[in-house]
């Protein structure tokens, strides 16, 4: 055994190093940096005596690796990241690129989630396309400034639905991050998933397999406004989902559907 060990280490030695590299660029290995900001941008402001469900970095890192065998996967994402740093500190959603410290990641703003850059981040070991779409110009120069280090990032200043409508691509999308409108009132942006979900199942922009992850579901902000559901902003746009070609892959703080394959 001894010899076979010592034989397989010089045989790994002479290989070619894109050969060996792949199990140091897995998803799991990007995100875990990450893990613990995306864990307290999660729970933030959770009530302590409620069981907690799983962060975003749990429904990330399941996303990314679903997509990961994918060539050459097409990502979009629906509501851009648009502040440099979180609420608590001065210069949350302004313009002044000062605010940006990329090499300080606990001021970065993980509270809204930092899709953008963690899918970028995921996935750098892949050739994959990413699509970031906001209603916002302003919101969309700041993603491009916190992004600046990706060349694979597509920017769409629109809002979801006119996007939705007119978006063409090679593929269909493997996976949608659905993440568009405030916590409250959380109405008219239950109303708006529900537009953006219907358009999704009335042009089949899903590939057959694919997936969309729903952000902010077990967000407990509703709720102290008087919100009974317990879906958040996918109170409509999930149940019309089910109902229509998908099926439930995770649910956590965030919910991860399955578009079923013929």
């Amino acid at each position: 055994m001894r010899i076979k060990l010592i034989l397989l280490a010089i045989f790994i030695s002479y290989l070619p190093v894109g050969l060996i590299v792949y199990a140091e660029t897995s998803v799991e290995l990007h995100l875990a940096p990450y893990k613990d900001f995306l864990e307290w941008g999660t729970y933030e402001g959770f009530d302590a005596t409620q069981p907690k469900p799983e962060s975003r970095y749990a429904t990330f890192k399941a996303a990314f690796e679903l997509i990961e065998p994918i060539d050459h996967p097409i990502i979009v994402e629906l509501g851009t990241t648009r502040s440099f740093n979180h609420g608590g500190l001065v210069g949350c959603n302004s313009d002044d690129t000062r605010y940006w410290m990329p090499e300080n990641p606990s001021t970065w703003d993980w509270g809204a989630g930092f899709f953008t850059r963690m899918a970028a981040t995921a996935m750098s070991h892949k050739m994959v396309d990413i699509h970031t779409v906001d209603i916002c110009s302003a919101h969309i120069a700041r993603c491009k400034v916190m992004t600046s280090d990706f060349s694979n990032i597509q920017y769409h200043v629109s809002d979801s639905i006119a996007f939705l409508k007119k978006c063409k691509f090679p593929r269909k999308i493997h996976l949608l991050y659905l993440d568009t409108g405030d916590m409250t009132p959380i109405e008219p942006t239950a109303q708006l998933q529900l537009r953006e979900a219907k358009i999704i199942v009335s042009r089949n922009l899903i590939a057959d397999g694919g997936y969309i992850l729903i952000d902010d579901v077990q967000n407990q902000t509703p709720k102290q406004f008087g919100e009974t559901s317990n879906l958040g902003k996918s109170k409509y746009s999930l149940p019309f989902l089910l109902a229509n070609g998908f099926e439930l892959i995770m649910d956590e703080y965030q919910v991860l559907l399955q578009k079923k394959k013929p």
